[in-house]
């Protein structure tokens, strides 16, 4: 079960893990994995019809040491998950028959199969998955180690990346982004309890388990989620090359937990009118109401639009790079201390002596620790003329301490005051493929306005010079413009 794909060195996806094997030698049972058993599937049949295929292609992978009719064996049913996601294989599978009253079975049967899917597929309500998934990977414990949240974590990146049908990737630092997670959940607590979970996710990560449910949705039916009911796809990233940029596809995955659907939906620039009427209307509940944004598309790309190492750490080329495009974008500063920070803002970047930014602006500190520092608009300044403020960018709220300062050299920020070294600046745009079209229009069009005016040669039109507007320009200025050229018609 799961995302087994690969990443080559030369940035292109292997095929899955589970199909590698196909030709092996080995007399022994090649194992399937759960996507290989749905392949083929895409029912649209309902709930029952879906499980009972399903179990019905889980015994056929049985070997005759474990084949029991009308019920799976744990190994059977545990073989099925490769890789990254073994442990959610045990986990599940426990967490399917405790629900059926008895622990530590060594079998479950089409009946217990079929009624513990209709649990989990019910789940629509996401307060509803987090105490179902707190209790599976807590092992029906009351509350959560740091080793079981860790794990979580893992498993949950894994699965997400499946259900979006990214390449499992992990790095370094990705590994330090979960540690710190795990840290910002826990604090100085040894034990996280079911209410310190929830406290904590509902600011920092409320939608952690939604590829999770996506995943185990796809397998249980053998079909995708329906768009309207994925809350929280992870963004592919266009042109990205593993370990060139600050940006990580573990990064993108802990910001996809906690970012407004405007970061992560093609049309986010565009907002549909009627969400906002759905939202206020007491009759919907959270499932109609995403069934009203049943028009927003699937999860889309974003475009690097400025990185600090390719570019230079630059004020002129930031703006060359940032300005004109006109869609939410996802910044990330880091600096001395291992610290990223990122500023995910609703609107366009723009220069100028007031804030901007929108109710879906956020300001998230990813390293060390992982934490929503901010939220809503304005937030953020870029003030590059004004002898009023001080020129660079300002990143705050104006009623809140102001977070970060980066002046206009770009070589140090500020951290609450605080003068750091400045490592890289990375901009990442979110909004829709027109959006990135109109920036590189826009910026066409001012190459040749560029070229246009360089080329224009200033010449004085000495035939008419009694006409000519430099005259009057340079007798207002106290210069005698009444030269003998003048009246005798040239030099």
């Amino acid at each position: 079960m799961g995302n087994s794909q690969s990443q080559e060195p030369d940035g292109k996806q292997s095929k899955s893990a589970s199909s590698e094997s196909d030709t092996d030698p080995s007399p022994t049972r090649r194992k399937s994995s759960i996507l290989e058993i749905l392949s083929g599937g895409g029912t649209k049949h309902n709930t029952s019809s879906c499980l009972l295929k399903l179990f019905q292609k889980l015994e056929l992978t049985a070997d005759e040491s474990h084949r029991h009719p009308g019920e799976l064996s744990k190994t059977t049913f545990e073989n099925a998950f490769h890789g990254p996601l073994s442990k959610f294989g045990k986990l599940l599978f426990k967490q399917m028959t405790c629900n059926n009253g008895s622990r530590d079975r060594e079998r479950i049967t089409k009946e217990q199969f079929t009624k513990a899917g209709k649990v989990l597929l019910k789940m629509f309500d996401e307060k509803e998955q987090h105490k179902y998934y707190f209790k599976l990977f807590s092992e029906g414990k009351e509350y959560l180690t740091k080793d079981d949240t860790l794990q979580m974590v893992n498993v949950s990146y894994a699965l997400t990346l499946s259900a979006s049908n990214i390449a499992y990737i992990k790095n370094a630092t990705d590994n330090k982004i979960f540690s710190g997670f795990v840290e910002s959940m826990f604090g100085m607590k040894e034990k996280l309890s079911y209410e310190d979970f929830t406290t904590w996710t509902s600011k920092h990560s409320p939608h952690l388990f939604c590829g999770v449910h996506n995943w185990v949705y796809t397998i249980l039916t053998g079909s995708k989620m329906p768009s309207e009911q994925e809350t929280a796809p992870v963004p592919q990233l266009e042109k990205f090359v593993e370990g060139k940029h600050c940006m990580s596809i573990g990064m993108v995955w802990v910001l996809s937990t906690v970012i407004p659907q405007c970061y992560t939906h093609s049309d986010g620039d565009e907002k549909p009118s009627d969400s906002t009427q759905g939202a206020k209307n007491p009759l919907l509940n959270s499932f109609n109401i995403l069934m009203k944004l049943a028009r927003l598309t699937r999860c889309q790309s974003w475009t690097l639009l400025y990185d600090s190492r390719e570019h230079g750490l630059s004020k002129n080329r930031f703006s060359h790079h940032v300005l004109a495009y006109h869609g939410p974008t996802i910044t990330l500063v880091s600096f001395e201390g291992g610290n990223i920070y990122c500023v995910a803002e609703d609107r366009g970047w723009r220069e100028g002596n007031q804030r901007f930014g929108d109710k879906d602006t956020m300001l998230l500190q990813i390293c060390p620790v992982f934490r929503v520092i901010q939220e809503g608009g304005p937030m953020v300044m870029w003030n590059d003329h004004s002898r009023d403020i001080k020129k660079g960018i300002h990143i705050g709220k104006p009623s809140s301490n102001l977070v970060l300062y980066i002046p206009s050299d770009f070589d140090t920020v500020d951290h609450y005051g605080v003068n750091c070294v400045l490592n890289d600046i990375e901009v990442w745009g979110c909004g829709s493929q027109q959006t990135a079209e109109r920036q590189v229009k826009q910026k066409e069009w001012e190459v040749k306005q560029a070229e246009k005016h360089a080329t224009r040669k200033l010449r004085l039109d000495t035939g008419n010079w009694d006409e000519n507007p430099d005259k009057q320009i340079l007798a207002w200025g106290g210069v005698n413009v009444e030269h003998q050229y003048s009246r005798d018609g040239g030099f």
